[in-house]
């Protein structure tokens, strides 16, 4: 269960990120974020990898998650 003062961050892997809010996968598949490693990145060092800026991922996934979204 995700404790409601919870949020995304960049240093929760992917598969963290997508296990705590299952609705993130729209967000990071949007940005073109995938398991293809496992999920075992950070979200920050996915982004960068991708050439997403980490900051503009962050926020949005932090908005979906206060809209209940994510």
């Amino acid at each position: 269960m995700v404790n409601e003062k919870e949020e995304p961050t960049l240093e929760l892997t992917v598969l963290e990120t997508l296990e705590r809010w299952p609705a993130a996968r729209a967000v990071l598949v949007a940005r073109g974020l995938d398991l293809c490693c496992g999920g075992v990145h950070p979200v920050g060092m996915a982004a960068r990898a991708h050439g997403v800026d980490p900051e503009a991922l962050l926020a949005e996934l932090r908005s979906a998650a206060s809209d209940g979204r994510v």
